[in-house]
């Protein structure tokens, strides 16, 4: 050792095992891809030392998965699924590749469903495909699905045999060889109830085919193995589901080896209509040796002489709604609906008492006319019954729901005042206070709240600008509850309000806006305080206020100015962007140390 060199004071054992405990923590969660780490916070103890230094990894054993059937498929092919760890009773969306709706598929009790959905005709070639599978709050992404050519086996050239002596050419032995026939299918008829049957005849199929029939290339209802003749010919009945929504539909017919695919419309009459459609209903289409088609044209479709309306409603006599959870509600709660029969990828607007909107979804009604969702019940409420109003446009259709309000404000209150349930004079929430928040990342995105304060059931008016433009902005209260969905301008702006619920605890709080292609997810921090303006939470007794202010940190300096460091998933991320958009967006959740009176 040099002498005139300044000596270094060994580090304290506390001090170290801290400073290894922050390094295991950034390290950990560099590395970790999914479930979450958790660093317990550093404690002072009665002489000083920090304590509670361990580090935890704690497995999320309740993540969504999903395994598919095949890991290849051809344009029109079918690619089937089963899932797990999904919200019980929920509907399960299928996407192609993020962008077409393949089919939806109802949630057993127990997470699970399992099913098929056929691939688009269209499919480019490759290995880069995916489905996504969606339910509230829950996304998950699978592996990649390489889309491969059609390709026709090749003919075998028979290879002449030499012979010493001209003899006479043996004629050639017939080989079975598959039908040249068009592949067809014809209906009973073009026009069936809900409910009702429909039979069909397919000809010019191989032998030996299995053949699957679905609603509208969403529902499967009903399947044949090994049943086609050996004329290439098969007869069968299916049974439509009784919530079919009157109107046009069609029949999907599918066969492997070769992949056929034939499409066959008709329509269904809602019960009481009259009119009787023209008979016919058959179809015909390419789809064998290795092509498929999309649709096959039809031999005469019917039409519905007259359709109905619901009971006071103005919708569809198809078109249904129920209250699936919350039909007893108190203000400020969430009451969960499921809609029926509605037009196909319309958008679905709910309206409170036919009044105000407290939920909308772009383009989120299915393929087969459902929607499941929830919306929160404003905190202004008042106790008592009230409805929803379902709406969607082409065809319109209006559909209400009723449910009640459990405790809120009397019906007979001021308009300065009124009751709470337990009669005492309610307050109206003031309106949000304090400075603005705002986030934004790198492509320039950004989403901001005009005030960083609010009282639960309050509103934030809020700000998305260079979002993803026509995209949906999906607003979520601490990357849990939804509080509303919109769709974003050409510009990929909106400007709206969201409602914190009645209920939300007071203290810190994040409001996270996501959008997809590509993968948007912004979270902008507010506070909710109490009913006489103060803060949510307050310092331990004794000791210093917090220090809130904000902090930039580098890598470089975290040793010097970071107490401890917690490493949180967002899984946010990947319900918009799958796993690369939540690695993208791992939140590094930094609080400053205050100095303490011996270091100035």
């Amino acid at each position: 050792m040099n002498p005139d060199r300044p000596s270094r004071a060994p580090m304290p054992a506390t001090a170290s095992r801290a400073r290894i405990s922050r390094m295991a923590a950034l390290a950990a969660g560099a590395t970790l891809g999914l479930g979450a780490l958790a660093v317990p916070l550093a404690t002072a103890s009665s002489g000083g030392t920090p304590t509670g230094s361990a580090l935890a990894l704690v497995a999320d054993t309740t993540a969504p998965t999903v395994v598919l059937g095949a890991a290849t498929v051809k344009p029109g092919g079918e690619v089937p699924f089963t899932a797990s760890g999904f919200p019980a009773g929920a509907t399960l969306s299928v996407k192609f590749d993020d962008k077409t709706l393949l089919g939806q598929f109802p949630v057993g009790d127990d997470g699970s469903v399992a099913g098929a959905v056929t691939v688009p005709t269209d499919a480019a070639v490759g290995g880069e495909h995916w489905l996504r599978f969606l339910a509230p709050q829950t996304s998950v992404r699978s592996e990649n699905l390489s889309v491969t050519a059609d390709a026709p086996s090749p003919t075998p050239t028979p290879t002449p045999t030499p012979t010493p002596t001209p003899k006479p050419t043996p004629k050639p032995t017939a080989t079975a060889t598959p039908p040249t026939a068009q592949p067809t299918v014809r209906l009973s008829g073009s026009e069936a109830t809900a409910g009702g049957k429909v039979s069909f005849t397919l000809s010019g199929f191989v032998k030996g085919q299995s053949v699957t029939v679905k609603l509208d290339d969403s529902e499967i209802i009903g399947q044949w193995t090994g049943a086609v003749s050996a004329a290439g010919t098969f007869s069968g009945t299916v049974t439509l589901p009784k919530s079919t929504s009157s109107g046009a539909h069609w029949l999907r017919f599918l066969a492997p080896n070769p992949s056929t695919s034939l499409r066959a419309d008709f329509s269904v009459k809602a019960a009481g209509t009259g009119g009787t459609g023209s008979t016919g209903g058959s179809g015909t289409g390419g789809g064998s040796g290795g092509t498929t088609d999309t649709s096959g044209t039809t031999g005469g479709s019917g039409t519905v002489g007259g359709s109905g309306t619901t009971g006071g409603s103005g919708g569809s006599a198809a078109a249904s709604a129920s209250i699936t959870a919350g039909s007893q509600v108190a203000a400020g709660g969430k009451v969960s609906f499921r809609v029926t029969g509605f037009p196909a990828g319309e958008q679905l607007t709910v309206k409170l008492d036919d009044s105000e909107i407290i939920g909308q979804w772009p383009d989120g009604i299915g393929a087969d006319g459902t929607l499941s969702g929830t919306v929160t019940i404003p905190a202004s409420a008042t106790k008592g019954a009230h409805w929803l109003r379902f709406l969607a446009p082409n065809p319109s259709t209006s559909v209400r729901a009723d449910f009640t309000v459990t405790t809120g404000t009397s019906a007979d209150s001021s308009a300065t005042g009124g009751t709470n349930a337990s009669g005492a004079a309610a307050t109206p929430v003031p309106a949000a206070s304090g400075a603005p928040a705002a986030a934004s990342n790198s492509r320039g995105a950004k989403a901001e709240i005009t005030a960083g304060q609010v009282q639960a059931g309050g509103t934030l008016h809020f700000a998305v600008t260079k979002f993803p433009a026509g995209r949906t902005v999906t607003v979520k209260l601490d990357d849990d509850a939804i509080l509303g969905q919109w769709k974003t301008d050409a510009k990929g702006s909106y400007e709206g309000d969201v409602t914190v619920p009645a209920g939300t605890s007071t203290g810190a709080h994040w409001l996270r806006f996501l959008a997809p292609e590509p993968a948007t997810t912004l979270k902008v921090d507010f506070e909710v305080t109490g009913a006489d303006g103060t803060p949510g939470s307050a310092p331990a007794s004794g000791g210093a206020a917090p220090d809130t202010a904000p902090l930039t940190t580098t890598a470089a300096s975290l040793e010097s100015s970071v107490s401890y460091a917690t490493i949180a998933w967002s899984a946010a991320a990947a319900a918009v962007g799958g796993a690369a958009g939540a690695a993208g967006t791992t939140l590094f959740v930094v609080r400053r140390r205050r100095p303490t009176a011996d270091q100035g």
